[in-house]
């Protein structure tokens, strides 16, 4: 940062030689040319390792924050994830462009930050050295040049925040047309995306006009101001050198010293909309770091039980989702289960079936009331170790793009699942002898959310994967109802020999899955409306049951 006074005072010194006598206009021409050689040596080494230390620095505070910003993503309660601001593809665009942005405060504007201050201090040096009344001057009048920088960066902040949540709207879109290309494609439905796409891609087009307005603006003002200032260095220069309070050679000291410094600083400016994309986007992550998740599976504190039973009890559960407050799922919800029994839960699309396995799993802790296990409240358990008690396979298995063995040893969560363990949980789940028969058998890779997998597949796979860690309670939501007959079958029967010994809790509508289970619950208007046997149920005369089973005997002929 030096370098650029050091230049000018040189340079300065450099003009006052072409006044010299010939012989000692060669003398001195070579000793400065030495000089200059120097200085360019000096930037040739300095400069390098400047900016080397300062992207090292800044590269590794990214991969911190990703890392901390990730940590804090994935054990954020799973109610965080239903604002839309928090979707899958604001994530993502927060974890990639708005971390590598907060770089640039640490790598290229803060390198830059730190040579503009030495520049000033050692511009203020050489300029007071050679004429202080001058200095004083020309130092009042270049604070103007810092507030039209100031309100310049104030105004592309605001613009910034802005596009910065348009792109993401247009990160979700994108995101959510690539996930589900077969979708886009079946429908002919790509022009429709392209138009999403370029919908909301044209709020920042019109954003980064009017910050292209206001830079052009700053860089203007800035020259202007600036120019001003070396109009009254020379003004203020030749009357102090009238009054012999200087020398013309102190003159041009002061004017090239501060010349070079306010090049330096005013380079600055050009990085004003990248520093204040890179303060909103700090702000974002910094957002996430700092928020404290409402149900931490990180808290190792909670009771911890050697033995469990299965018993669990729902009691008087209130429950509505944050972001459909007037909609209110449970009023009053009761229900008792007891260990080794399998519950099915049944009722209308959206009467809330699914939502008693997610409050299970504490997705959601209930408005009121309270869940107990084996006696004791859900709330006073570790987080972690009452999740490993549990075995879900939902509707849509989620595969992770890897080997069959991975996918189901990501069951057993932080342990390592051994290979004899991985066989006899897919043996179980009905799925080694068709994993055997393809080819690398446990080694295949089942692609992107298991696309290399039939349906039926995935669902043994996702059976394996539940309950390789030997869970104490099953929760089975809608497990079957993608499937076709045949795939319905050898997924059920494989379901049916998994139940045996825990305690299950069943969602489903199709009366082959629920007609044996234990008890049979009823769902409706945010209760328990009936609670039996299959058999008990279906002979109540205008019961809640017996009229579902009639609506699905009639769909089905």
């Amino acid at each position: 940062g030096t370098i650029f006074p050091i230049f000018g005072y040189l340079f300065a010194k450099v003009i006052t030689t072409f006044f010299e006598p010939p012989h000692a206009l060669r003398h001195d021409s070579r000793h400065w040319a030495t000089i200059f050689v120097l200085l360019g040596v000096i930037s040739l080494i300095v400069y390098p390792v400047h900016m080397y230390l300062f992207a090292v620095a800044g590269g590794r505070l990214i991969r911190r924050i990703r890392s901390m910003c990730f940590e804090k993503v994935v054990h954020m309660e799973v109610g965080w994830f239903d604002e839309p601001e928090n979707s899958s593809g604001a994530m993502g665009a927060r974890l990639s462009a708005d971390a590598s942005l907060i770089r640039t405060l640490v790598g290229d504007s803060l390198a830059l930050t730190v040579k503009n201050l030495a520049s000033a201090v050692s511009g203020m040096i050489i300029a007071f050295v050679a004429s202080w009344e001058l200095s004083i001057i020309i130092l009042i009048l270049i604070p103007l040049t810092g507030i039209n920088n100031y309100v310049q960066v104030k105004f592309m902040k605001g613009f910034s925040a802005d596009a910065k949540t348009k792109y993401e709207e247009a990160s979700q879109v994108a995101n959510d047309a690539v996930g589900s290309m077969r979708t886009v494609a079946s429908f002919c439905a790509e022009e429709k995306v392209m138009e999403m796409y370029k919908k909301r891609c044209e709020d920042p087009i019109k954003s980064g006009i009017k910050q292209g307005l206001i830079a052009g603006l700053g860089f203007g003002v800035s020259f202007f101001v600036l120019y001003s200032v070396y109009a009254t260095c020379f003004y203020a220069g030749a009357r102090l050198v009238k009054d012999g309070k200087t020398t013309y050679a102190g003159v041009f000291q002061v004017f090239l010293a501060l010349t070079m410094t306010t090049i330096g600083i005013s380079s600055a400016s050009s990085f004003a909309p990248d520093s204040s994309k890179a303060k909103s986007a700090a702000a974002s992550i910094f957002g996430i770091i700092d928020r404290k998740s409402k149900i931490d599976s990180r808290d190792e504190s909670g009771t911890v039980l050697e033995n469990v039973k299965g018993d669990i009890e729902l009691c008087h559960i209130s429950f509505a989702y944050q972001t459909r407050p007037d909609v209110q799922i449970f009023r009053d919800l009761c229900l008792s289960i007891r260990a080794g029994k399998t519950v099915a839960l049944v009722g209308e699309s959206g009467s809330g079936k699914s939502t008693v396995i997610s409050l299970l799993q504490r997705f959601y802790d209930p408005d009121s009331g309270h869940i107990t296990l084996d006696g004791v409240e859900l709330k006073k358990f570790q987080l972690k170790w009452l999740r490993q008690q549990m075995g879900l396979v939902g509707q849509e298995p989620v595969l992770f793009n890897g080997t069959i063995r991975a996918n189901i040893a990501y069951g057993k969560g932080g342990e390592e699942a051994t290979e004899a363990e991985i066989v006899a949980a897919s043996e179980l789940a009905n799925a080694h002898k068709f994993i055997s028969s393809v080819q690398q058998g446990y080694d295949r890779m089942v692609g992107e959310r298991g696309i290399q997998l039939s349906g039926g597949q995935k669902q043994r796979v996702a059976i394996a994967r539940a309950i390789v860690k030997d869970p104490r309670i099953l929760l089975l939501d809608e497990a079957t109802s993608a499937l076709d007959a045949e795939s319905e079958r050898v997924v059920q029967d494989a379901l049916d020999r998994v139940i045996k010994n825990r305690t299950t809790i069943v969602v489903a509508h199709r009366l082959s899955t629920i007609r044996n289970a234990d008890v049979i619950a009823v769902v409706k208007n945010g209760v328990i409306a009936e609670k039996g046997t299959h058999e008990a149920l279906i002979n109540i005369e205008g019961g809640v049951y017996a009229s579902l089973v009639q609506l699905h005997m009639s769909a089905s002929i």
